[in-house]
């Protein structure tokens, strides 16, 4: 039976016949399921007979190599690269692939962002709560005025103004005590969440493919079963002219390969008539006369091929056409034995995989079209002109753009995270005209005069420490003490919590330790890792079964195991 299926495939020239392909994966693995592995992979391997160019009967092909045989690599590897190949060919299977990463990209640099500000306000949040306390009157206790602080950076977040909005008021209150890098980091990270949406929606506008007329046509274009519902669609479309050339030709084709030579020279002239110079329409076309025995045209179309844009196919058809004129005409066409040698030696000579057929040799007396003739399937480009993701485009754009940047207007949306970001990192520089409160560089504390009028004008650190270590006899030897204590405790804590926060999170040591830009890329590439095996699944819908699991998350492993060991490496030798 599984031969039978492979016969009738390869006479109605199906490249691919999925869904018989498909059932037959269901029985291998029950095969397999009943301990017959034997079994079960010999139906695998006629499904990759079946559907050569379908991921997933390459990728159980492997999987039950590699149960029933693990030592032989070759055969299971083999499987396991032809499977990637094809999915790498398919272009619904490839679109998904590249919209599945870029959302992976874009969401681990939204997540990055927010984890980089919130570790710098672990480190910095103190000092603004320091200074906003002098805001208000000196009746107001330090645990109201910094309640009052988190209510109102909390405001853009409870009234749902998008993440750049709540970032950047985090961002204001912070810049004054951060340093020029940090700031500058700050603002291409949050400035990047504006260019998101537009990012996602040129994503999804050139990956689209499922639902569209493209992956209609390509469904149409290899034949498989099922594909009649939707060649009645297109059908109806063409009579009611709401077709193109692509749908035109792609019906046309199909009505080729299935021996419908009517339909398939009525729909292959309308396709010609939009587009009269197309070598797949031609050559489709030409099979169509030699199918319902017009030689003469059959002959004069593929004449003209030759002369106007010679193809390996076309010239390999030439020299079929004149063999069979030859059987068909006897004596009188015997002259053209020589041209179907000449234009099947220059076939073979554009592409050597074509069968070496001499001119003299028999012609079969029932000619079967597909298996005699070839023909060229529409082009690519053709193919993803009708993967219209426009709507979509918008539509994510639209979402994006609400959820990331708020209720601004879409002409202003994008730039306008960057442009509030670049004004805080110039609010920044006002720290120190400003009076805004510093980092005590022995002990931590809040530098600042408002706290302090006694303490001198651009000192480093807080009058504590500068009656402990700047002034003599100013203090008892136990409180000198007891402040040298406090400042080991300070220096340990600091450690501690960076090696913590480097353990628990690769890079984000180095932020809170400040080396701001090597631990926003360890981080962004540990997020990286951590969203693409949380997305193993994807976000994109591709048909039938992709990539294994362990596959899809080998690079997200790969990428883990690289990165964690190495951020924690150079977090070691910065405390070192």
């Amino acid at each position: 039976a599984r031969k039978e299926l492979l016969e009738t495939r390869n006479l109605i020239a199906s490249t691919d016949a999925e869904l018989w392909a498909v059932g037959l994966l269901r029985a291998a693995e029950a095969w397999e399921d009943a301990g017959d592995s034997g079994a079960a992979v010999e139906i695998a391997m006629s499904a990759t007979e079946l559907a050569p160019n379908l991921p997933a009967t390459w990728f159980l092909l492997a999987k039950l190599l590699m149960k029933a045989d693990l030592p032989g690599i070759g055969r299971w590897m083999d499987a396991l690269t032809r499977g990637v190949g094809a999915e790498f060919r398919d272009p619904r299977y490839l679109r998904p692939l590249v919209a599945d990463f870029a959302a992976v990209l874009l969401i681990s640099l939204i997540i990055t962002a927010a984890a980089v500000l919130l570790v710098l306000a672990i480190r910095r949040f103190r000092y603004f709560l320091y200074d906003f306390h002098f805001v208000f009157p000196r009746a107001a206790a330090r645990w109201q005025t910094g309640a009052i602080a988190v209510l109102l950076l909390s405001l853009p977040l409870v009234f749902r103004m998008g993440v750049a909005p709540t970032l950047l008021g985090l961002f204001a209150a912070l810049t004054m005590y951060l340093t020029s890098r940090e700031r500058a980091v700050m603002a291409v990270l949050i400035g990047a969440l504006g260019f998101i949406p537009l990012v996602a929606a040129a994503v999804v506008e050139r990956t689209a493919f499922a639902e569209t007329p493209a992956e209609d046509l390509y469904r149409i274009e290899r034949g498989g079963p099922g594909v009649e519902p939707l060649v009645q669609k297109y059908e109806k479309l063409i009579a009611e002219d709401k077709a193109g050339f692509p749908e035109r030709f792609v019906v046309g084709h199909y009505h080729v390969n299935r021996g419908h030579v009517a339909q398939a020279i009525t729909q292959l002239k309308g396709a010609l008539v939009l587009r009269p110079d197309d070598v797949p329409a031609k050559l489709a076309l030409a099979k169509a006369f030699f199918l319902d025995g017009d030689l003469e045209n059959s002959l004069s179309l593929y004449e003209e091929l030759r002369k106007s844009a010679p193809t390996a196919v076309g010239l390999y058809d030439l020299s079929r056409v004149y063999a069979r004129r030859v059987q068909v005409y006897g004596e009188a066409k015997l002259t053209e034995l020589d041209k179907s040698n000449e234009a099947m030696s220059a076939a073979r000579q554009l592409d050597a995989s074509l069968p070496a057929i001499a001119a003299d040799e028999p012609t079969p007396k029932e000619i079967i079209g597909n298996s005699y003739l070839k023909t060229l399937p529409l082009t690519e480009k053709d193919l993803l002109s009708l993967a219209d993701g426009e709507v979509a485009a918008r539509r994510v754009r639209s979402q994006l753009s609400q959820q990331l940047v708020g209720d601004v207007p879409s002409a202003v949306a994008p730039f306008f995270p960057l442009l509030v970001a670049l004004a805080l990192v110039a609010l920044g520089f006002l720290a120190v005209p400003l009076g805004a409160a510093k980092v005590c560089n022995r002990c931590g504390r809040p530098v600042s005069r408002r706290g302090d009028p006694d303490l001198a004008a651009g000192s480093a650190m807080c009058s504590q420490c500068v009656n402990v270590f700047a002034k003599k006899n100013a203090v008892a030897p136990s409180v000198k003490v007891r402040k040298q204590l406090e400042i080991a405790r300070y220096e340990s804590g600091k450690e501690r919590f960076t090696t913590v926060l480097g353990v628990l999170w690769s890079g984000m040591g180095h932020v809170f330790a400040g080396q701001t830009v090597r631990g926003v890329v360890f981080g962004f590439f540990f997020v990286l890792a951590i969203v693409a095996a949380l997305l193993r699944a994807g976000v994109v819908r591709a048909p039938f079964e992709g990539a294994p699991l362990g596959l899809r998350l080998l690079p997200a492993l790969l990428l883990f195991v690289i990165v964690y060991p190495l951020s924690l490496v150079a977090l070691r030798r910065k405390a070192a």
